[in-house]
Protein backbone atom coordinates (compact mmCIF):
# COMPACT_ATOMS: atom_id res chain seq x y z
CA UNK A 1 0.00 0.00 0.00
CA UNK A 2 0.97 3.63 -0.41
CA UNK A 3 2.22 4.96 2.92
CA UNK A 4 2.06 8.54 1.59
CA UNK A 5 -1.65 8.22 0.90
CA UNK A 6 -2.35 6.63 4.30
CA UNK A 7 -0.25 9.23 6.15
CA UNK A 8 -1.74 12.16 4.28
CA UNK A 9 -5.31 10.96 4.84
CA UNK A 10 -4.59 10.44 8.53
CA UNK A 11 -3.11 13.91 9.00
CA UNK A 12 -6.09 15.46 7.16
CA UNK A 13 -8.47 13.50 9.40
CA UNK A 14 -6.75 14.74 12.56
CA UNK A 15 -6.59 18.31 11.21
CA UNK A 16 -10.37 18.30 10.67
CA UNK A 17 -11.08 16.72 14.07
CA UNK A 18 -8.70 19.11 15.86
CA UNK A 19 -9.42 22.26 13.89
CA UNK A 20 -8.05 24.40 16.73
CA UNK A 21 -4.58 22.90 16.09
CA UNK A 22 -2.04 23.67 13.40
CA UNK A 23 -0.94 20.70 11.28
CA UNK A 24 1.65 20.73 8.52
CA UNK A 25 2.68 17.94 6.20
CA UNK A 26 5.39 17.23 3.69
CA UNK A 27 4.76 13.89 1.98
CA UNK A 28 6.82 12.28 -0.77
CA UNK A 29 4.51 10.44 -3.17
CA UNK A 30 4.84 6.78 -4.02
CA UNK A 31 6.23 5.46 -0.75
CA UNK A 32 5.00 1.88 -1.02
CA UNK A 33 5.45 -0.58 1.81
CA UNK A 34 4.20 -4.10 2.42
CA UNK A 35 2.39 -4.93 5.62
CA UNK A 36 -0.71 -4.63 7.71
CA UNK A 37 -2.24 -1.27 6.80
CA UNK A 38 -4.42 -1.23 9.93
CA UNK A 39 -1.41 -1.70 12.22
CA UNK A 40 0.54 1.06 10.47
CA UNK A 41 -2.56 3.26 10.80
CA UNK A 42 -2.57 2.54 14.54
CA UNK A 43 1.08 3.62 14.86
CA UNK A 44 0.48 6.87 12.94
CA UNK A 45 -2.62 7.59 15.04
CA UNK A 46 -0.66 7.06 18.25
CA UNK A 47 2.16 9.36 17.19
CA UNK A 48 -0.29 12.10 16.15
CA UNK A 49 -2.30 11.71 19.38
CA UNK A 50 0.88 12.04 21.44
CA UNK A 51 1.86 15.13 19.46
CA UNK A 52 -1.57 16.67 20.11
CA UNK A 53 -1.40 15.73 23.79
CA UNK A 54 1.97 17.40 24.37
CA UNK A 55 2.02 20.32 21.91
CA UNK A 56 0.62 23.61 23.24
CA UNK A 57 -2.50 24.84 21.39
CA UNK A 58 -0.48 27.52 19.60
CA UNK A 59 2.20 25.01 18.55
CA UNK A 60 2.55 23.15 15.28
CA UNK A 61 2.48 19.41 14.56
CA UNK A 62 4.30 18.33 11.43
CA UNK A 63 4.27 15.02 9.56
CA UNK A 64 7.03 14.28 7.05
CA UNK A 65 7.39 11.28 4.76
CA UNK A 66 10.53 10.85 2.67
CA UNK A 67 12.45 8.21 0.79
CA UNK A 68 16.12 7.63 1.42
CA UNK A 69 18.43 5.01 -0.02
CA UNK A 70 17.00 1.69 1.16
CA UNK A 71 14.40 3.16 3.50
CA UNK A 72 11.26 5.22 3.95
CA UNK A 73 11.13 7.61 6.91
CA UNK A 74 7.89 8.81 8.50
CA UNK A 75 8.35 11.57 11.07
CA UNK A 76 5.88 13.15 13.46
CA UNK A 77 7.35 16.31 14.92
CA UNK A 78 5.83 18.21 17.82
CA UNK A 79 6.54 21.41 19.74
CA UNK A 80 5.89 20.00 23.20
CA UNK A 81 8.23 20.01 26.20
CA UNK A 82 10.50 17.34 24.69
CA UNK A 83 11.84 14.22 26.34
CA UNK A 84 14.80 14.28 28.73
CA UNK A 85 17.85 12.42 27.37
CA UNK A 86 17.85 9.93 30.24
CA UNK A 87 14.22 8.98 29.44
CA UNK A 88 14.59 8.47 25.67
CA UNK A 89 15.86 4.89 25.89
CA UNK A 90 12.95 3.87 28.14
CA UNK A 91 9.92 5.47 26.48
CA UNK A 92 9.46 2.51 24.11
CA UNK A 93 9.22 0.04 27.02
CA UNK A 94 5.88 -1.51 27.92
CA UNK A 95 3.92 0.56 30.49
CA UNK A 96 6.71 3.14 30.85
CA UNK A 97 5.62 6.73 31.36
CA UNK A 98 7.82 9.77 31.90
CA UNK A 99 7.72 11.37 35.32
CA UNK A 100 5.64 10.11 38.21
CA UNK A 101 1.94 10.00 38.99
CA UNK A 102 1.99 13.18 41.09
CA UNK A 103 3.75 15.34 38.47
CA UNK A 104 2.37 13.85 35.27
CA UNK A 105 -0.16 16.07 33.46
CA UNK A 106 -1.05 13.92 30.42
CA UNK A 107 -3.16 10.79 30.64
CA UNK A 108 -1.98 7.50 29.16
CA UNK A 109 -1.22 3.85 29.72
CA UNK A 110 2.42 3.65 28.68
CA UNK A 111 1.55 1.30 25.82
CA UNK A 112 1.39 3.64 22.81
CA UNK A 113 5.09 3.99 22.03
CA UNK A 114 5.71 0.36 22.94
CA UNK A 115 3.11 -0.63 20.31
CA UNK A 116 4.62 1.79 17.78
CA UNK A 117 8.00 0.10 18.18
CA UNK A 118 6.45 -3.38 17.91
CA UNK A 119 4.51 -2.40 14.78
CA UNK A 120 7.59 -0.82 13.21
CA UNK A 121 9.73 -3.88 13.95
CA UNK A 122 7.03 -6.22 12.64
CA UNK A 123 7.24 -4.25 9.37
CA UNK A 124 11.02 -4.40 8.86
CA UNK A 125 11.60 -1.09 10.58
CA UNK A 126 12.23 0.69 13.85
CA UNK A 127 11.35 3.91 15.65
CA UNK A 128 13.58 6.53 17.24
CA UNK A 129 13.17 9.89 18.94
CA UNK A 130 15.36 12.98 18.70
CA UNK A 131 14.93 16.57 19.84
CA UNK A 132 13.00 19.06 17.74
CA UNK A 133 14.86 22.28 18.39
CA UNK A 134 14.19 24.66 20.01
CA UNK A 135 11.47 22.59 21.70
CA UNK A 136 9.66 19.32 21.18
CA UNK A 137 10.26 15.82 19.90
CA UNK A 138 10.82 14.24 16.52
CA UNK A 139 9.60 10.65 16.28
CA UNK A 140 10.86 8.84 13.19
CA UNK A 141 9.65 5.46 11.99
CA UNK A 142 12.15 4.06 9.47
CA UNK A 143 11.04 1.22 7.21
CA UNK A 144 13.74 -0.68 5.32
CA UNK A 145 12.78 -1.20 1.69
Amino acid sequence: FDLAELSEDTVHDYASRYSDRQFEEDMTDGCKITGDKMMIQMAINNLLENAIKYTPKEGKIKAVLAKASGSIRLQVIDEGPGIPEEEKARIFSKFYRIGNESTRKAQGTGLGLYLCRKIARDHNGDIAVTNNLPTGSNFAVIFKT
